[in-house]
C-alpha cells in the first residue's frame, strides 16, 4: 500500500485553442490556495490512459454564477472592516467579486427585513399596523441604508454584472396570521385577505431599488416557507399559499414593466412534490420562472426530479451554510464539491450560493437560528484582519474562470477508480473550463481530451480544472 498524506487540490485549467493551458489549484492541506500553476501546451493524437476525461459538444443550462448572501450580519462586519481598514474592505470586495482580481462572485442574495443573521429588534420595510399600511406611506428601510445598501453599491462598484437576488423571511406582520402576537414575527402565514398586499409589498420593494439604480434580477416568495423553528423570522406557506400569491404577483410585476424572475420552493431537496405541486397549475406556470433549493435535508437529485418534469423551468441552488461545528477544511471541500459544485450543477442548478459572506469568528452577530454559521469569509475580531474559508475557494476554482454567459457543457470521465469526478463549461468566448475532483489517496495522471487535442496533467489530490 501506498502511504501518502491525503492532499485534495482544486485546479482549474483554462484552454484555449493553439495556446497554453492554465492550471489552478487549492490543496486541502491548504499549502496552496488558488494559485496559478505552470501552463500546459496541448497535443494532437491518441492519448493513453487510464483516467480520460472528454469534453463533449452538448450544451445544457445558462449558468448565472456562484456566491452567497449579504445579510445584515455579513453587511455590519463588512462596514467595521471599512471603517477601521479601508485597504482589507476593498481588498476583501475585490477578492470576492472582481472577475480579474478576484473569484469573481456573481450573484449576492438579500433577506428583505430580517433574517436569523441580523440583530435585534426584527424589522419588515412595513410595521404600521393600526390601521396597515395599505399603501406603504410609512415604508422605511433604514437599517438596509444603513448596514447593506452602502456594501451592496461598493460591490456593484466592483462588478457592475453582479445579479441580485431578494428574499423575506417574513411578510410585515400585520399581514399575518400572527398579528397582532407579540412573538408575530416567529410564527404564523400570510393572512387569506393579505396576498395582494404581500404581492404590493414585493413590487415596491423592487421599485425601491430601482430608485437607488439598483436592479433586482430574481426574488423567491419566501425563505424556506415549511420552517417555522420559533426562534428567528419565519412565514409557513404550503405550496397552495405559493400558488395563489405568484398567480396574483407575476401580472402585477408585468403590469408594472418589472421583469424579476419568480422563483418557488426555496427550501430543501427534501420536497421536490412542493415546487411541481405549483408548477402542475397552468396559471402559476406561466409566470414561475424556477425553483430554488437549499442543502440542509434530502439528497441534490431531486432537482433533477424537478427538471425532468418541468424541463423548461429554472433550477437554482441558494443556500448551504458551512459551520464553526463542522470546522475540517478537507471534508468540507468534498462535500461541497460532490454536492454543490459538482452535484447541484450537474443536476441542473444554474446558480450556486453559500449563506453569509461575512460573520466574525463566533458566528456573530445573529438573531435567533445558526448560532454558529461560518461565514464564505471571516472577519476578525480586530474588524481588520479577513480570512477566506473552504467555501470560497470552493467556488472560486470554477467561478473565477467563467466568462458570462456561461453554459454547463457535456464532458465524461473514464477511470477515476470511484474517487474522481468532473463538471464543465462553455463560455461566451468559446473558453472551455473543466474542473476535475481528485479524492483519491494519491496524485492522478490524467488525459484530458477536447476536439482532438489533450493534455497530460498529474491531477493533485483534490480538484483540477482545465480550460481549453
Amino acid at each position: 500500500m501506498i502511504n501518502k498524506l491525503i492532499v485534495v487540490v482544486i485546479s482549474t485549467i483554462l484552454i484555449k485553442v493553439c495556446s497554453g493551458v492554465q492550471v489552478w489549484e487549492t490543496t486541502l492541506d491548504q499549502s496552496v490556495l488558488l494559485q496559478r500553476q505552470g501552463d500546459v501546451n496541448p497535443e494532437s493524437g491518441n492519448p493513453n490512459n487510464n483516467i480520460q476525461v472528454t469534453v463533449n459538444s452538448d450544451t445544457y443550462q445558462e449558468i448565472y454564477g456562484f456566491g452567497g448572501a449579504l445579510t445584515e450580519s455579513a453587511g455590519i462586519n463588512l462596514l467595521y472592516v471599512k471603517s477601521q481598514n479601508s485597504q482589507s474592505y476593498w481588498n476583501t470586495l475585490n477578492g470576492l467579486f472582481s472577475p480579474s482580481e478576484g473569484a469573481g462572485f456573481t450573484m449576492v442574495r438579500v433577506p428583505m427585513g430580517s433574517s436569523d443573521l441580523s440583530v435585534t429588534p426584527y424589522y419588515t420595510y412595513d410595521e404600521t399596523s393600526n390601521p396597515p399600511d395599505w399603501f406603504f406611506a410609512d415604508w422605511s428601510w433604514q437599517r438596509d441604508t444603513t448596514n447593506i445598501l452602502p456594501v451592496l453599491k461598493d460591490i456593484l462598484t466592483v462588478n457592475p454584472n453582479i445579479k441580485i437576488l431578494i428574499t423575506p423571511w417574513s411578510a410585515p406582520t400585520w399581514q399575518k396570521t400572527s398579528a397582532g402576537a407579540d412573538n408575530a414575527f416567529y410564527w404564523g402565514s400570510l393572512a387569506d385577505n393579505m396576498y395582494d398586499d404581500f404581492a404590493f409589498y414585493f413590487q415596491t420593494t423592487i421599485q425601491k431599488y430601482q430608485a437607488e439604480g439598483i436592479n433586482i434580477y430574481a426574488l423567491t416568495l419566501q425563505n424556506e416557507p415549511q420552517n417555522e423553528p420559533n426562534s428567528y423570522p419565519v412565514m409557513r406557506l404550503s405550496a397552495q399559499n405559493e400558488t395563489a400569491l405568484v398567480k396574483l404577483l407575476g401580472p402585477k410585476l408585468s403590469s408594472n414593466n418589472i421583469n424579476t424572475k419568480i422563483l418557488v420552493w426555496d427550501h430543501n431537496w427534501d420536497q421536490p412534490d412542493y415546487p411541481m405541486d405549483i408548477l402542475s397549475d397552468q396559471e402559476a406556470y406561466n409566470v414561475v420562472d424556477g425553483s430554488a433549493f437549499h442543502c440542509y435535508g434530502g439528497d441534490v437529485s431531486a432537482q433533477s426530479q424537478v427538471h425532468d418534469q418541468y424541463p423548461n423551468k429554472e433550477i437554482w441552488f441558494t443556500e448551504c451554510s458551512g459551520t464553526f461545528a463542522n470546522n475540517d477544511w478537507s471534508t468540507n471541500i468534498q462535500w461541497n464539491t460532490n454536492n454543490l459544485y459538482f452535484g447541484a450543477i450537474q443536476n441542473w442548478a444554474s446558480t450556486v450560493l453559500h449563506w453569509s459572506f461575512a460573520m466574525d469568528p463566533t458566528g456573530q452577530p445573529h438573531a435567533g437560528g445558526c448560532d454558529n454559521c461560518r461565514g464564505i469569509v471571516t472577519v476578525g475580531y480586530d474588524h481588520s484582519t479577513v480570512t477566506y474559508n473552504e467555501e470560497y475557494y470552493g467556488m472560486a476554482m470554477i467561478s473565477k474562470f467563467l466568462k458570462y454567459p456561461a453554459y454547463r457543457l457535456d464532458c465524461s470521465l473514464a477511470g477515476g477508480w470511484g474517487c474522481m469526478g468532473t463538471t464543465c463549461f462553455k463560455n461566451g468566448d468559446g473558453s472551455i473550463v473543466v474542473a476535475v475532483s481528485n479524492f483519491c489517496q494519491t496524485p492522478q495522471d490524467t488525459v484530458i481530451e477536447n476536439n482532438g487535442q489533450y493534455v497530460n496533467y498529474t491531477v493533485n489530490v483534490g480538484l483540477t480544472t482545465f480550460v481549453w
